[in-house]
């Protein structure tokens, strides 16, 4: 009895070596960020948008997400920041044209916890509350299985999103997610400490909001009309779209143009 025993015991032991083995063959050491404490530290020394990027590719070594997307800005409905790791841009459109953070019962139950949650989980637990085509927008996008976590306080919230390929996978993942979360957090403030859009742009997009032709604005802004029609291109890349009116739609959602500026939509011009 005592040979059986100790024969079960040394495949037990074999079969356990041989899995460390073959997980260790999988993910080299040199090659991957296969601790969290390696992930932190390669965090810390985070200073550019390059850098975050391959922070990111690091952590997907760690957490194998399919998609990746982050915001920033004040909860009072004021978004500085839209940062995107392959989410679709159209979703990203829809998402900001129609202010969906604001009216999302994912991001109030994520502030009101502080704590990593995913979201078809919430959409099951508050259903009646989640608008129909938002559901379904998301569903097509691929992202239902998004684990979604950062930091919020009454002055500021910093909003990550990792699309999981299942769910299984997000319920695997939750735990190491909101490990590293802190520290990306940190690094994305590091690597991106300014507004999405820039003074000028602002500017720019608020004149163009009000009517104002792009002749009109150049010569309000001491800059030449090609240099204007440039910064409106680069004002649509940066709000996912090609078309200037739904670019000062989604400026004005996410509040990265005035207040005011609602009440002229209607001066809009092509």
């Amino acid at each position: 009895m005592d040979s059986s025993v100790s024969a079960v015991s040394n495949a037990k032991r074999y079969i356990q070596r041989a899995s460390e083995v073959a997980r260790s063959e999988r993910i080299p050491f040199s090659d991957r960020a296969s601790s969290l404490h390696e992930l932190k530290a390669e965090a810390r020394r985070c200073r550019t948008p390059k850098q975050f990027r391959e922070l990111l590719d690091r952590v997907h070594d760690f957490i194998p997400y399919k998609k990746f997307a982050c915001s920033w800005g004040h909860p009072s409905r004021t978004i500085r920041f839209v940062f995107n790791h392959s989410f679709p841009p159209e979703f990203l459109r829809y998402y900001l044209s129609t202010g969906a953070l604001w009216k999302s019962p994912l991001f109030r139950e994520w502030l009101r916890t502080k704590k990593v949650l995913m979201w078809s989980d919430v959409v099951k637990r508050l259903k009646s509350q989640f608008d129909p085509e938002m559901v379904r927008r998301v569903k097509e996008a691929g992202v239902q299985y998004s684990l979604v976590g950062g930091f919020a306080s009454r002055d500021r919230f910093v909003w990550l999103n990792a699309a999981m390929a299942s769910e299984q996978a997000g319920r695997k993942h939750i735990r190491p997610f909101g490990s590293i979360v802190p520290s990306l957090v940190q690094a994305s403030q590091r690597a991106y400490p300014r507004s999405l859009l820039t003074k000028r742009e602002r500017a720019i997009l608020e004149r163009r909001a009000m009517g104002q032709i792009t002749k009109q604005i150049a010569a309000a802004e001491g800059i030449s009309e090609r240099t204007v029609r440039e910064h409106l291109q680069q004002i649509k890349k940066k709000l996912y779209t090609d078309d200037l009116v739904n670019a000062v739609v989604i400026a004005m959602k996410s509040g990265m143009l005035l207040s005011s500026m609602a009440k002229r939509t209607s001066s809009i011009v092509q």
